[in-house]
């Protein structure tokens, strides 16, 4: 069934995400680390006086953001105080506040209109409590993209912010897509659509405001992950009769073949941070493992041995890639990328979980488990389910900024 994937679209599917089930085997256990969480410092709003629709909207937005950025908790009472007024201005908001700690403080202003705009000003102020308090990346303003299945044959492509809100629909094609990624622009996104008929990797703004065709090959042209310099594009193409890995220069469309392996094939690249590497999933050896290639060498080696499916893999600002793992179902894993064997189950909210995807901060993951998406922390808090809405929501990828 795996060799003739170019042929289903149920396949196709399977390549974006997990590969064919397998029987199982005996491995060696995944270390299953349990972790008490990260010191949270508590943040009071309580003086803070937010006023009309958009006032809430903005308070509720930082609340969320900060609690799941990991190192805050909101409380009546905090080490941490934001002080000042929030309220409705022209449709959108404005903003005066004062945020004080351990004898430290930073002042806040914005005007902003729109709802989006409200969102997002509380984003930059969440993101910035992060910096200058926990001295730590944060992810209020990342957004995260994946898609609605509803049926074999039918998906669209949505976005959100990081805390779950603002969910947007993208397509509206009633035709199978799957596999969207981020462009390190953090605007674009990239993605296998049957939209005229035949697997193509198109690119679609963040918006839906445009979209184009990436890659005009016969057969299957799918798996597009955009180097970190935004110059190339790894993907799978079939064009020469076997799913293989190539690279593709974004300017001048020239392409080069990385693998070749007759009797397996190959999905889901990512590019490592360097822009050095690529790690790619292959059932070369008859069961999907993770390797991963030196784009200057073209010289590859396997990384897993541990699981009787290894997929999906992304490789995190951090270093670590995380991956999904099939023991008795789908989990979540994370490892180094120096092939050593050592690597650990984060664990997520039961059931299968898939298609992990790291967020900036190199701390946090989404995933999708059961059908929804959660987002999953290396440091030991519970997974946390991304948003509420009825849907079969797959193939999360997080934005880099």
């Amino acid at each position: 069934m795996f060799r003739n994937f170019c042929l289903s679209i149920a396949v196709l599917a399977l390549l974006s995400g997990a590969f064919p089930v397998a029987d199982a085997l005996a491995a060696s256990p995944l270390i299953t680390v349990v972790k008490p969480g990260a010191k949270k410092d508590a943040v009071s709003l309580a003086r803070l006086n937010a006023t009309g629709p958009n006032g809430r909207l903005f308070v509720q937005t930082l609340t969320r953001d900060l609690e799941l950025s990991g190192w805050f908790t909101v409380a009546q009472n905090g080490s941490v105080n934001v002080s000042g007024t929030v309220a409705d201005a022209g449709g959108g908001i404005q903003t005066r506040c004062d945020v004080s700690w351990a004898g430290k403080r930073f002042g806040w202003a914005r005007v902003s209109s729109g709802q989006t705009e409200v969102r997002r000003q509380a984003h930059q102020l969440a993101d910035e409590m992060v910096k200058q308090i926990a001295g730590k990346k944060g992810i209020a303003q990342s957004k995260i993209t994946f898609v609605n299945r509803r049926g074999a044959n039918r998906a669209d492509v949505y976005v959100c912010d990081a805390n779950g809100m603002g969910v947007l629909q993208l397509t509206r094609d009633n035709v199978a897509a799957v596999g969207p990624r981020w462009a390190p622009n953090g605007h674009d996104i990239y993605y296998t659509s049957f939209l005229h008929g035949y697997p193509a990797i198109y690119r679609i703004n963040q918006t839906g405001g445009y979209r184009k065709a990436l890659a005009p090959f016969r057969g299957l042209n799918t798996g597009a992950d955009i180097s970190p310099d935004g110059s190339r594009a790894a993907l799978i193409l079939s064009y020469q009769g076997n799913p293989e890995l190539y690279v593709l220069s974004l300017s001048s469309g020239r392409i080069r073949r990385l693998t070749n392996t007759p009797h397996g094939a190959e999905a889901s690249p990512c590019w490592s941070p360097d822009g050095r590497c690529i790690a790619y999933v292959s059932d070369a050896t008859g069961k999907p493992q993770i390797y991963v290639v030196d784009v200057a060498s073209g010289h590859s080696r396997r990384l897993t041995y541990k699981g009787t499916e290894n997929v999906n893999p992304d490789w995190g600002p951090n270093g670590q890639i995380a991956y999904a793992t099939k023991r008795s179902g789908y989990e979540v894993a994370i490892m180094g990328a120096s092939g050593d064997g050592s690597s650990r189950i984060i664990p997520g909210p039961g059931g299968e979980c898939e298609h992990p995807s790291w967020a900036p901060d190199g701390r946090h993951l989404v995933c999708s488990c059961r059908s929804a998406l959660y987002l999953l922390d290396v440091e030991g808090d519970p997974p946390v389910r991304l948003f509420n809405i009825p849907g079969n929501w797959l193939s999360p990828d997080w934005s880099d900024k």
